[in-house]
Parts: structure tokens; C-alpha cells; sequence
């Protein structure tokens, strides 16, 4: 396997009744699916590929970047899509602005048309075009989740990092998004607390417990 995200030696300590330790990890081509009880880390090693935290020691490189670095870091982040845990659209923006915000913010393409296209792809695939104008405070809670999944799709970024993407989504929704993700010829790291599901997505399984790996399929 190809490795796209790698980490090496990485820990890190949250408050005192949390640390998470990966001595070594890698995530290549298809999808890998993060499993785990709460609390055991899933979110915080998703966040950590996603350079939304920054391991207390060790290093993380995606596609070659040391995201430690501030070229590594703005290069990674330029062919990363981020799906957070929680809820963070915002209720004013319509649905494709938001889409559009986040795909400037990640400098998708080189021109405004092109960006746009873009856009409005990652929009169809989502099956969200019916309300691309709708605020996204109008929203029920799956379409919401639909919106921020959009976001991250934007561009058809190379690594994916999606926390609980099928959260709030029907069983038709979550399984058009499963083989969308099985369709892509990127990588994808994502978490759930369905198993079954992640087995029917997933191309490898790696299973949390107390912020370690304690298996590998």
C-alpha cells in the first residue's frame, strides 16, 4: 500500500485522563474506516490528520508534506477535505455559498468558473442541487450533514478525512454516500460508530481503544 498519510511515533496528551499513542500508522488509496467506543480516540486521530491538532511529539506527512512545517502544513491542506464531528455550517449562508467559502478557503482551482463547477459537482453528488440556494439554517439535520460532506468533496480533494459522515443520514442517504466514497480514486479516513457499515465501505478496519490501535483488518 501506497501511504498518503503517514505518522510516526505520534502522541498526544489531552487533560489528564486522555493520551493518544500511535506508534506508526499509515492510510493509502480506498477507504479506511476508524472504529472505536467513545473515548477512544477516534476524533482526536482524525483531527490530528487533518491538522486541526498538532501531535505533543512525532511527525504526520501526507502525500510528503511534514505538516509540521508551514509549507508542509498550507500544502497539505490544499489537497485535504475536512468533515469535522459536529455541526458547522453556518445558518445564514446558503448552501452553495458555504461550499463555495470552503472550497476558496482551500484554493480549489485556479479560476472562479472553474471553482464554481467544482462546486456545484460536489453539490449534485450530495443530492442537495433541489436546495443549492436554500439557507442552510432551513435545513433539516441530514441535509446539514449532506452540506458539510459537499464541502469536503469540493475540488475532489486527494485525502479525505471524514468524522462520522454517515451521522443524521438516512439509510438511503448513508448508503449513496458509502459508494461514493468506494468510487473515489483518493484516500479516505473516516470514523463511525456503525460497524456494519464500516465493513461494507471500508477497504481496512483499524480499531481504537484508550487512544491506541488494538487491531488492523
Amino acid at each position: 500500500m501506497t501511504a498518503i498519510a503517514r505518522l510516526d511515533g505520534v502522541a498526544l496528551r489531552l487533560g489528564r485522563r486522555f493520551d493518544l499513542a500511535i506508534p506508526e500508522l499509515t492510510f493509502g488509496p480506498g477507504v479506511t474506516a476508524i472504529v472505536g467506543t467513545n473515548g477512544s480516540g477516534k476524533t482526536t486521530l482524525l483531527r490530528l490528520v487533518a491538522t486541526v491538532l498538532r501531535p505533543d511529539i512525532g511527525t504526520i506527512t501526507v502525500s510528503g508534506n511534514d505538516t509540521s512545517t508551514a509549507d508542509g502544513l498550507v500544502d497539505t491542506r490544499r489537497l485535504l477535505g475536512y468533515l469535522p464531528q459536529h455541526d458547522t455550517v453556518p445558518s445564514r449562508l446558503t448552501v452553495f455559498d458555504h461550499v463555495d467559502l470552503v472550497a476558496v478557503m482551500r484554493e480549489v482551482a485556479h479560476s472562479t468558473s472553474a471553482r464554481r463547477r467544482a462546486v456545484g459537482r460536489a453539490i449534485r453528488a450530495v443530492g442537495l442541487a433541489d436546495v443549492a440556494t436554500e439557507r442552510c439554517g432551513r435545513l433539516s439535520g441530514g441535509q446539514r450533514r449532506r452540506v458539510a460532506i459537499a464541502a469536503a468533496l469540493a475540488g475532489d480533494p486527494q485525502l479525505l478525512v471524514l468524522d462520522e459522515p454517515d451521522a443524521h443520514l438516512d439509510d438511503g442517504h448513508r448508503d449513496e454516500l458509502g459508494r461514493r466514497l468506494r468510487e473515489r480514486a483518493v484516500t479516505v479516513v473516516l470514523s463511525t460508530h456503525d460497524r456494519q457499515w464500516a465493513s461494507e465501505v471500508a477497504d481496512r478496519i483499524v480499531e481504537l481503544r484508550d487512544g491506541r490501535v488494538v487491531s488492523r483488518r
